[in-house]
């Protein structure tokens, strides 16, 4: 999946100038719901507001845990508004701000309590993802509103793809490699633009970075990937000694510098720019796994392909191509049961029927279970007759012989 970038820096930010009045009139129009730390509406229902209500509040003990801010500090509870359709986020934000967006927005007052996050339905996986996002831009600004570009946007890519669990009602972080590729190209030097120098980066102004976009989001997210992830600790020091370093009554120049001077001095630039590299380059993004794991499969290194499909599930669990060799791996092992749970997710997942009715039928043959086999190759024959009708035929000879 490309990402797509933000038009605008700090993730569509945009300074509201409707009246207030003609905001709160709308309101009544809204189901509302108010959680602890926020204030949702939905024009869909009142139960969609309190289900956007519970992932902000994950979000936000989330977003805590890292930063440890204060929240008995924010004046008014965070202001968050989802439409059923893009076609009403798209009018009511041409109301206020005469244009619209193809993501979320989080439109900043001075007033908090006015500001607000606005949305839209979507599928779940881009829904979490568009309120992890934007949510961490509004409690950011709400904290310190005007943090060093790299951090703020870094930190929201970087959190994004948290996953959600319902019934614990929490967000767990899990990597969000989605740059990674876009990133690597830039720091190998295959795209015009070049790579963007982490001391140039770390002090970044608005302008600036609206020139070299390109560059400097994904060079923003890696940098807090690398600092997040790092091995040597000195440098998972450094985003803790960052969010230390913030005032919220600086300008964002006053800050950029403040952090690169409290956080960044201790180590030198080439040093930096170099281990920085090197960790990027050495990552895998979920294509890359699975490339690496076909390649490792069709050469008989069963063991190694093995090692790449698992480390995918770390990424992605919604794409069946791992979980489709994955039952071929177990298959050639002879662990037939566990081979047919991942075919069976792959099912799930969407892969070819015909293609995993065969391979149910032949892992259920292979397992002594001709009943199951049988219905499976049947399936197949009937889904595909000109792929798997000859070779469905063939076993369902055998299984008559053998019964």
């Amino acid at each position: 999946m490309k990402k797509k970038l933000p038009c605008i820096l700090a993730s569509l930010i945009v300074l509201g100038v409707l009246h207030p009045a003609v905001i709160y009139a709308q309101d009544r129009n809204f189901y509302t719901w108010s959680s602890e730390n926020h204030q949702v509406y939905s024009d869909e229902s009142k139960s969609c507001a309190v289900e956007i209500s519970q992932k902000m509040e994950a979000s936000l003990k989330l977003f805590n845990e890292l930063f440890h801010f204060d929240l008995s500090d924010v004046p008014s509870k965070f202001r968050v508004r989802i439409f059923s359709e893009k076609e009403n986020f798209d009018i009511y934000l041409q109301t206020i701000i005469a244009e619209t967006r193809t993501d979320f927005v989080f439109i900043s007052y001075k007033d908090l309590a006015r500001s607000e996050m606005v949305g839209f339905q979507r599928e779940e996986i881009e829904l979490n993802a568009s309120l992890m996002h934007y949510g961490f831009i509004q409690y950011l600004n709400a904290m310190i509103p005007h943090a060093p570009l790299w951090l703020e946007e870094g930190m929201a890519a970087y959190l994004e793809y948290s996953k959600y669990d319902p019934f614990t009602e929490s967000f767990t972080w899990q990597p969000n490699l989605i740059w990674l590729e876009s990133l690597k190209t830039i720091l190998k030097g295959e795209k015009t633009a070049g790579p963007l120098p982490i001391s140039e980066l770390i002090v970044m102004d608005k302008t600036s970075a609206q020139e070299k976009i390109d560059v400097f989001y994904p060079t923003s997210w890696g940098l807090v990937h690398f600092l997040m992830s790092s091995s040597d600790s000195r440098y998972n020091r450094i985003i803790w000694d960052s969010i230390s370093a913030l005032d919220e009554n600086l300008s964002l120049t006053e800050n950029s510098l403040r952090v690169k001077q409290k956080a960044f001095s201790w180590v030198k630039d080439d040093r930096l720019q170099k281990d920085f590299q090197a960790f990027i380059l050495s990552l895998k993004s979920f294509n890359e796994l699975v490339k690496e794991g076909i390649e490792f499969y069709g050469n008989d290194q069963i063991a190694e392909a093995e090692n790449s499909f698992k480390k995918t599930f770390e990424l992605r669990t919604d794409n069946y191509i791992p979980y489709y060799y994955m039952g071929l791996i177990k298959y050639e092992r002879k662990d037939y049961q566990e081979a047919h749970k991942y075919y069976s997710q792959a099912l799930e997942l969407g892969i070819e029927p015909g293609l995993i009715n065969y391979a149910l039928g032949v892992n259920a043959f292979a397992d002594k279970r001709y009943t199951l086999a049988e219905n499976y190759l049947k399936q197949a024959k009937a889904i595909d007759t000109e792929t798997y009708g000859d070779k469905a035929d063939s076993l369902l000879k055998r299984i008559e012989f053998l019964k």
